[in-house]
């Protein structure tokens, strides 16, 4: 990720600077890549699994991980320097008052459908490509269920050359592309 497109996504990411105290996380999916996981880990970042218990290091290794991202910190640059234009995950926005334990505990909830047929399967919803093609199908009302106490999402499309932003606005889903510089 070249400079210019680095500082067009902490603009969308943090458009105040983080002035409002506003936070900002990565649902990272650790599937994407086998460094992740360290990555994570050796941030110092807050950071969270998803899935709960005692887990295979394998299993631990693709795991989905909500970081937190402090508006400058430089883990967080490095982390958005390495990952994005890779569909790493997707990013959350939240109130200062939702707990990284809350949030987890709301974006748990998504992790498995079930079919129409009664086949329960994983979803990994917090793969960009996947979310980029399933928010635009759901109802106004699932897409706030979806969004539960979390403000708005972003996810990367065009191998990282924009960002599709989602949220709600008077009980509609609204969707907003940006472009990114240099890419």
């Amino acid at each position: 990720m070249d400079d210019d497109a680095l500082a067009s996504l902490i603009e969308i990411l943090w458009p105040d600077g983080g002035a409002h105290g506003r936070q900002v996380s990565w649902l990272l999916d650790g599937a994407r890549s086998p460094d992740i996981a360290g990555l994570v880990g050796a941030s110092g970042l807050a950071h969270t699994c998803l899935f709960g218990g005692e887990l295979h290091p394998r299993l631990a290794a693709a795991a989905p991980y909500l970081v937190q991202l402090p508006a400058g910190s430089p883990a967080a640059i490095k982390l958005l320097r390495q990952g994005w234009g890779q569909a790493w995950g997707i990013f959350t926005f939240a109130g200062a008052d939702l707990t990284q334990a809350r949030q987890r505990l709301h974006l748990k909830k998504f992790l498995r459908v079930q079919t129409e047929q009664g086949r329960k399967l994983a979803f990994r919803y917090y793969d960009p490509r996947v979310l980029n093609i399933f928010l635009p199908t759901c109802t106004d009302e699932e897409f706030s269920d979806f969004l539960g106490p979390i403000n708005r999402l972003i996810a990367e499309s065009d191998d990282g050359a924009k960002a599709q932003e989602f949220g709600l606005r008077h009980g509609a889903m609204q969707r907003r592309e940006h472009l990114l510089a240099g890419r």
